[in-house]
């Protein structure tokens, strides 16, 4: 959920947010999600150093996300934005994660495994895909 929706069902408190979701899902997959969903809330607009945003390159520049993925030193960033085809995604997010914590292991000789690397060809996003904020 995101702009203004967003920001008014934020005001309404972190009871309303999950309400909204689990309503949201239960016409998606029927009445008893509730039940069977562990459910938390994040408020990425009051972080001071994401303020709601997610990542977003102009045209042609789709290449540069390639950039957040090389380490600095001994820092390994992560997120959405430092994924090469899935940005704007929760689980482009969760990839460069891994892909992040992979690589940093590695560096200091505790990963046996190769460091994953990014798909080339951006998977489409399906209905059940949802971005909350």
């Amino acid at each position: 959920v995101a702009g203004s929706f967003g920001r008014e069902l934020r005001q309404q408190g972190d009871a309303a947010m999950l309400a909204f979701a689990r309503d949201w899902l239960a016409k998606l997959y029927g009445a008893n999600i509730g039940d069977t969903v562990k459910a938390s809330v994040t408020n990425w607009t009051a972080s001071p150093y994401i303020r709601g945003a997610v990542s977003a390159a102009v045209p042609g520049a789709h290449g540069s996300r390639r950039i957040l993925m090389e380490p600095l030193g001994a820092l390994f960033l992560a997120g959405e934005a430092a994924h090469e085809t899935q940005w704007g995604t929760v689980g482009g997010a969760w990839e460069s994660g891994e892909r992040a914590a992979d690589a940093a292991l590695k560096r200091l000789g505790g990963a046996s495994e190769t460091v994953k690397q990014a798909p080339r060809k951006r998977e489409p996003r399906t209905k059940s895909t949802v971005i909350a904020q």
